[in-house]
């Protein structure tokens, strides 16, 4: 198919339950990648500027 066709018909049932069945695989992706960069960032302010003050007393 290309960019300027249009469908003919509605996807059959079987055509819709095999792509749900796939999975939101890229979405989760995406969440973990995020996830670990703001971990990250967390980590690297903790260790650069809380650590470096030492204990308060």
């Amino acid at each position: 198919m290309q960019a300027n066709d249009t469908p003919s018909a509605p996807p059959t049932d079987d055509e819709v339950e095999r792509v749900v069945a796939a999975g939101p695989h890229g979405a989760i992706a995406v969440a973990g990648v995020a996830t670990l960069i703001v971990m990250a960032i967390w980590f690297a302010f903790y260790f650069f500027a809380f650590l470096p003050r030492g204990v308060i007393h």
